[in-house]
């Protein structure tokens, strides 16, 4: 059961993220790193995706992803979700009505759109992993 966190005066959402068990460990610690390269190299994370916990999943659910990144990371502890309540006033400097308007469920951070301000609030939000 996800208990939520409830702050006078502030609308908060539950955002889900799939992927591996190290990793949601790792960004419940310290936030989502825009730094983060995937073992065996690539570019930098820039963003960090998540999805409303009420859908839709236009992209496939948290556990279809968090499924699939385990399956390409096997030593990374099995697939996990992350699942925290972020304020509205964050997921709105977020959402992108063009590309991916709320309806669609979709709630991408990117630099300079939302993901700073995450990692400034992260450390007071609700933050809990959930297994697949």
């Amino acid at each position: 059961m996800n208990a939520t966190f409830w702050v006078p005066g502030v609308a908060m959402a539950i955002l889900l993220h799939g992927t591996t068990l190290h990793r949601a460990e790792r960004i419940k610690t310290h936030g989502p790193d825009p730094d983060f390269i995937e073992p065996g190299g690539g570019t930098r994370a820039t963003e960090f995706s998540t999805c409303l916990e009420s859908g839709p999943f236009p992209l496939g659910t948290p556990e279809e992803y968090a499924r699939r990144k385990a399956a390409g990371f096997p030593n990374e502890g099995g697939p996990a979700i992350l699942a925290g309540d972020v304020p509205d006033d964050i997921i709105a400097l977020a959402v992108d009505e063009v590309y991916f308007p709320l309806s669609q469920g979709v709630v991408q951070f990117d630099e300079g759109a939302g993901l700073e301000e995450l990692r400034v609030v992260w450390p007071t939000l609700t933050v809990h992993i959930r297994s697949v």
